[in-house]
């Protein structure tokens, strides 16, 4: 994805060697070290976990980014609106 091990390890706090070590033993990072490093690589948990999806596409990384940088300004009161609205949504189809 063009993303160096340097630049993950800092994203989510970690040394560059404990990255690939990681890599290396295939291990499964713990939920917030995923999170961080779905966030930063612009995927899906779903996809960094379990790699079940099928690639996303720049555009959809890109909106997926983008969705996530605006939800950060909201408070959680306001993000369980927010998800209401969605599964009301996704009911619809």
């Amino acid at each position: 994805m063009g993303k160096t091990r340097k630049e993950l390890a800092a994203a989510v706090g970690f040394d560059a060697a404990n990255i690939s070590f990681g890599i290396k033993r295939e291990s499964v990072p713990a939920a917030d070290t995923a999170l961080k490093t779905a966030r930063f690589l612009g995927v899906s948990l779903d996809y960094l976990l379990e790699m079940n999806e099928e690639a996303e596409t720049d555009c959809q990384k890109s909106t997926i980014s983008e969705i996530d940088n605006c939800l950060r300004r909201f408070s959680q009161s306001d993000l369980e609106a927010i998800l209401s609205v969605v599964n009301a949504i996704g009911e619809k189809y």
